[in-house]
């Protein structure tokens, strides 16, 4: 059994969203929000909490992952972007 006032690990993730991504979130957070997740995360948790969709780019902490499986640590900074075209 466990008690209820036990508490478990969270990490605090900072995440900012760019460009027309900001729209997932209210207009006065500015594309940027603060979440706590389980120990354990991954980038793919981030995703489904903000309920993003389509194509994207990710870097945690400056770093583009290929993966969404990218396990988090506590303090990383992710920013979510739509990939660039050109021509």
């Amino acid at each position: 059994m466990i008690d209820s006032s036990e508490t478990f690990p969270i990490l605090k993730i900072s995440v900012r969203l760019l460009g027309s991504l900001r729209d997932a979130l209210p207009r006065e957070k500015n594309g940027r929000v603060i979440l706590e997740l389980p120990v354990g995360s991954a980038v793919t948790d981030i995703i489904q909490r903000l309920s993003l969709r389509g194509h994207l780019n990710i870097a945690v902490n400056e770093t583009i992952i290929a993966k969404w499986d990218h396990l988090l640590q506590s303090g990383d900074h992710v920013e979510i972007f739509r990939p660039a075209g050109g021509g």
